[in-house]
Order: C-alpha cells, then sequence, then structure tokens
C-alpha cells in the first residue's frame, strides 16, 4: 500500500528495540540498526528519509506515556497536514499497538476539539504469531466490520520481498511472514475502557506483557488528563464509527 499512495509520511512510536539482539551491545545501538533498516525499506516504496519520523518511545513502552504520544501524534497530523491515517486497531494484540490505536484516535479528538479538521482513519491488518516469531497480516476475531483485501501481484510481491530483505535483524522472522494479501478496514466502535474483542488480549499469551487490566488504567488516566471535562464520558469521546455505517 506504500508504494501505491502519494507523498507518504510515515509516523515511528517505538524503537522496536526490547533487548539488545543480533550481537549489538546494547539497545541505543541494536535501535539504530532497526531505524537504518526501516529507511532503507521505506527507499524501496519510494518514501524519502525526511519524510520518517521517530518519536523513539522505547519498545513495550507506549502504554506508559499516551498523553504524551496523544499529543504528538495531534502535532505530526496538523504539522503533516495528513488526510489520511493508517494505524493500528484496538484488538489487544500488542499493548504498543493499541496503544498507538488510542494515541491516534486521543489526537484526532484534539485536532477536532481545537476545531481542525481530523483525517481519516484506516486500520491494517498485523499483529505478531502466537510464539511471536512471525507477522500475521489478519485481524484477530473479534467484532465484524467491512474489510478492504488489497491482493498483491507478483510485480508487487518482489517490491515487498526486497523491502523484507532490508531488514538484515528481522530476517528470520520475516522469512516465514507471509508477503500478502494486506488487509484493512475502518475503524470500529472502541471503549479503549473496556477490553478489546471482548475478551482478554491476545497479548497476555507473552510474558513480557502487561496485562489487559494494566493497560485499560493506564488508558483510563490518559483520558482524565487529556478530556477534563467530559470526565467518565471521555472513552467514548474517542470512539469511532463502526465499520460500513
Amino acid at each position: 500500500m506504500i508504494s501505491k499512495l502519494v507523498d507518504v509520511k510515515v509516523l515511528h512510536v517505538t524503537t522496536g528495540a526490547p533487548a539488545p539482539e543480533h550481537g549489538f551491545q546494547d539497545l541505543s545501538e541494536y535501535a539504530e540498526a532497526r531505524k537504518n533498516e526501516s529507511l532503507a525499506a521505506l527507499s524501496v516504496a519510494n518514501v524519502p528519509n525526511d519524510h520518517v519520523v521517530d518519536l523513539n518511545i522505547p519498545d513495550h513502552a507506549a502504554s506508559l506515556c499516551l498523553p504524551k504520544l496523544a499529543r504528538r501524534i495531534a502535532g505530526f497530523l496538523q504539522q503533516s497536514e495528513t488526510d489520511i491515517v493508517v494505524t493500528h486497531p484496538y484488538e489487544g494484540g500488542h499493548p504498543d499497538h493499541d496503544a498507538t490505536a488510542f494515541a491516534t484516535h486521543a489526537a484526532l479528538r484534539l485536532l477536532k476539539d481545537a476545531g481542525l479538521k481530523p483525517p481519516v482513519v484506516f486500520e491494517m491488518a498485523l499483529h505478531p504469531s502466537p510464539d511471536f516469531k512471525t507477522k500475521v497480516p489478519e485481524f484477530l476475531p473479534g467484532p465484524e466490520g467491512e474489510v478492504t483485501t488489497l491482493l498483491l501481484d507478483e510485480r508487487a510481491r518482489e517490491l515487498k520481498r526486497r523491502m523484507f530483505d532490508c531488514f538484515e535483524t528481522q530476517r528470520e522472522s520475516l522469512r516465514s511472514s507471509p508477503v500478502g494479501p494486506e488487509r484493512f478496514r475502518k475503524p470500529l466502535d472502541y471503549d479503549f475502557t473496556e477490553p478489546p474483542n471482548g475478551g482478554t488480549p491476545y497479548y497476555e499469551n507473552f510474558d513480557w506483557a502487561m496485562t489487559g487490566c494494566e493497560w485499560r488504567g493506564l488508558a483510563r488516566n490518559a483520558l482524565a488528563e487529556l478530556f477534563p471535562e467530559t470526565g467518565s464520558e471521555s472513552s467514548k469521546s474517542v470512539q469511532t464509527r463502526r465499520a460500513g455505517n
């Protein structure tokens, strides 16, 4: 999809470096390698380096700074005059993905409250496999919404394989990850103070992740800080219309 859009800008929320790996001595060295790999891959899809912004939040820590993240995303969207945002769904796949979903929708509310027209939002299907070794381009089971599927022809698949090849530190993971198709949908009707998909978050299967209860507590605190005037109704203030409506 990135290669088919015009004037793409990419906002990286986290560094992608939860711990030093692949022979790197520290987190900063590993994070720098991940950043350079991303820039190389995006250049294959004709996204210039100056269109990529890194917020440099440590991996697995986005949930700990939700208000700050929402404000930074709002500033980025306003400055870049974004028309369309493609982001993660709130589905419990990964706490950083859920944090990005929360902060994106909160950013839209901040823009609207400031009298600005917020961009249109779409969600991309992507979550880790149960063993955390591959990337799954599917939405997790939950409330159904209308999904748009982008089928990749051989030319597109080859381009994506070239992008994958840029990620030397992720080579083993991407080798077994599907190249396509890619799936997108309009956001569902979220209440970030309730469990995603009406049940236990998928990420609770991983021993490094926080619990869903802890995540929702952080979300409630962030809503109270960002939108104090709405009190207990804050969760509904960042809901979005169900896909297909």
